[in-house]
């Protein structure tokens, strides 16, 4: 998987320098928080919110499916749509927040506090509360360094989650 992503990513960057794209690759890679624009915002509002929406009337079933698909498709369940809107759901995630914190750390803003809540509690349901308060909390504070140190947005974002991973 890391083979493939960086194979990509690197593809990517090859080709937006033989283009000569007027991308720019450095806020394109890293984020750009300065960037976001009021559109950006309400496009992230409208995802969030459709994300949140599917998950908490899919629960049960997004979690028989992620602990046991065997048991889930013996069950009668639609495991090719579940397994569908999952993907979905985490595309959707990554769009909206590739604007602010760039392809590079886009990854460890959607694993970091997901793994840190799954040290910390057990259950699914205050594992996904709990990774949501983390990364609140990393992104407001990560802003607030950004802006004070004037250090760039993302990597500050995702320090901060590694910080609380330690």
């Amino acid at each position: 998987m890391a083979l493939v992503f960086s194979g990509f990513l690197a593809s990517g960057v090859l080709l937006i320098t033989i283009l000569k794209s007027k991308l720019d690759l450095h806020s394109f890679l890293f984020g750009d928080i300065l960037g976001v624009t009021s559109a950006d915002l309400w496009r992230t509002l409208i995802i969030a919110v459709v994300v949140l929406i599917s998950v908490a009337v899919f629960y049960r079933e997004l979690l028989f499916y992620c602990f046991d698909p065997l048991a889930t498709r013996a069950m009668g369940l639609p495991v090719h749509f579940i397994h569908f809107g999952l993907m979905a759901g985490i595309t959707l995630t990554i769009i909206a927040s590739m604007q602010s914190v760039g392809v590079v750390l886009v990854v460890s803003l959607l694993t970091a506090p997901a793994a840190t809540a799954y040290l910390l509690v057990k259950e699914l349901h205050l594992m996904m509360g709990l990774g949501a308060i983390i990364g609140v909390t990393a992104s407001v504070s990560g802003m607030y360094i950004s802006y004070y140190q004037n250090v760039p947005s993302g990597s500050a974002i995702v320090l901060i989650i590694s910080v609380f991973s330690c």
